[in-house]
Order: structure tokens, then sequence, then C-alpha cells
């Protein structure tokens, strides 16, 4: 979280020196915006048999064109505390559901969710009721990557079974390509920092297994997954207008 905290401060400090005032509200403009995100993801279909809801935070490089149109590519953070194959390390348990450490002490051990997603996308803004001309309902669609896990900590590192290449026989890393479509309502105004997007955003990828073998089960696992979420986001646009010509006069 410090490094997202850091990455908006500079942001912040960029946009602020890089921007000049225009009539956003008049005037249908072309320019760059950065973004940055967060999310509430619910997952469906296979997804939600492995991991139950959790956060997405991210970030967003947007190009929109004087005739509302967008374009842009995006980087997205999964996570999540619900893990829902939790008996992953039943082989390597005790019949209390431990796991022993080297010294035959048992050890604390956290499953969670991990993953990513780099996608593209085409969308447009479409001018509803008194928004100014550069705000409306903004739709889009795109494809990409998607990538997620179930990440294992065991703080201590005092169980051999669970270090280096060992985690990933249970880790149950999975990819993919995914297609996605969102809709939600874009704001640009006069004001430097009153700039925002709110929406749902959908995903589905078709993504497969890619360890050799599971460890619990002894097997490959080669079954090709439907994984789908949806997301609720909330992401603040940095737009970096071209500044405007000074004018000058001369007596």
């Amino acid at each position: 979280m410090k490094k997202w905290f850091f990455l908006v401060l500079v942001l912040v400090a960029l946009y602020g020196q890089s921007m000049a005032q225009r009539n956003v509200r008049d005037s249908t403009l072309s320019f760059v915006s950065l973004g940055a995100n967060i999310g509430f993801q619910y997952p469906f279909a296979d997804l939600a048999k492995r991991f139950g809801y959790g956060g997405l935070v991210g970030g967003q490089l947007m190009w929109k064109t004087k005739s509302n149109f967008t374009f842009d590519v995006n980087y997205g953070f999964l996570f999540g505390n619900r893990v829902k194959e939790d008996t992953i390390l039943k082989p390597i348990m005790t019949s209390q559901n431990y796991v022993i450490s080297r010294e035959g002490e048992p050890v604390d051990v956290f499953l969670s969710e991990r993953g990513f997603l780099i996608y593209g996308r085409v969308g447009r803004i479409f001018r509803i009721g008194n928004a100014n001309v550069n705000s409306g309902l903004h739709v889009n669609i795109g494809a990409g990557f998607l990538q997620h896990k179930i990440k294992i900590t065991e703080a201590s590192q005092k169980a051999p079974q669970l270090l280096g290449d060992y985690l990933k026989g249970y880790d149950r890393l999975s990819n993919g390509i995914m297609v996605t479509q969102a809709i939600g309502y874009s704001h640009f105004s006069d004001y430097k920092l009153i700039n925002y997007y709110i929406g749902v955003e959908f995903y589905e990828g078709i993504t497969q297994n890619r360890r050799t073998v599971n460890f619990d089960t002894g097997k490959p696992e080669n079954n090709q997954r439907l994984d789908l979420f949806g997301n609720v986001v909330f992401r603040w646009y940095f737009p970096v207008y071209k500044r405007q010509p000074q004018d000058f006069y001369f007596y």
C-alpha cells in the first residue's frame, strides 16, 4: 500500500505541473490521461470454486480523441484472503492439520489469492443529460492476459516442504487469454483534480493450470478453465492537456 500511495503522490505532483487550464465543459478535447483505480471483485464459474471475493487495484494509460473515442492499456493486481481450495496441503499435514517444521514444531501457513491482468481496450464516451461534452456514459470492450494462483505463506521459513520450487506443486498457477467489457460514467472537469470514473467491469478468462503436476493429487491438471469475475471500480484520472498558446501584444 505504501508503494501505491507514493505512486499517487508522484502522479499528482506531475499532473499539477504539466496541466494547463482548459475549457473542458464547452470544448471537446483530445488528451492523454493516467489513471489509478481500486475495485471490489467477485468471482464466478471456475474462479469461484477456488476463491471468494477480493480486491483489484491497478493503473491505466488512456488516450481520448476529440470525437470521444478512448483507447487504453491497463494493469491490474488481484488479491484476496478467501481460498476455497484449502485442502491442497493435506498430504503434508498431520492428523491435527498442522505443517511441521524441520525442528518438529507446527508452523503457521496462510493461503491467499494473487494474480494480475494486462489488457487493452477501445471505448467511447456518450454525453448524457447536462454532462459536459467530454463526460458521460463510458462503454469499453477489450482483450488481454489473466493469471492467478494460490499464494502459500509460511513466514518462519522452517518448513522445507514449503520452500523454493516445492511451493509450485501446490499453488495452482493458471493463466490464459481473456476478454473484458465495461460500462460506467467518466467525468472530466475544468478543475485539475476532479476527474473520475465509476463503473462495472466484467472479465472472462480461458485459462489452464501451468504446473506439470499437483503434488496433493499426484496428477496433472490439463482441463481448460473458465474464470469469470465482475469488478465494481472507482478510477481517478490525471489528464494531461496541451498548454494553450499565450497571446502577446506589441505596441
